[in-house]
């Protein structure tokens, strides 16, 4: 679902920051214990300002920057993919899948 809203709306920032805000939130009320807000906040903070610097430096560039030269619903989209991440690392650990 937070895929599909980026290749949706990745040009129409504001709806693109309310929609993943929203799935954020759910996510968030689904795994909320302390080290997923954690998860959330470090890698939404390092990996947006990572971001930064490689726009800045011209490593890549963005279609449609509005902060910083990346889109304003990037740090809420890494952070949810952190959360989702690590929560199916910890899932997979959890029940020994493949062993």
């Amino acid at each position: 679902m937070l895929a599909v809203a980026i290749v949706l709306f990745q040009n129409q920032s504001a709806l693109a920051l309310t929609l993943l805000l929203a799935i954020a939130l759910v996510t968030l009320a689904l795994w909320h214990d302390r080290y997923d807000r954690w998860s959330f906040f470090v890698v939404a903070v390092f990996g947006t300002c990572a971001e930064v610097f490689f726009v800045h430096y011209g490593v890549w560039h963005y279609e449609n920057p509005t902060v910083l030269g990346i889109p304003v619903w990037f740090p809420v989209a890494f952070g949810t993919s952190a959360l989702i991440g690590e929560r199916l690392i910890r899932t997979a650990t959890r029940t020994g899948a493949g062993s």
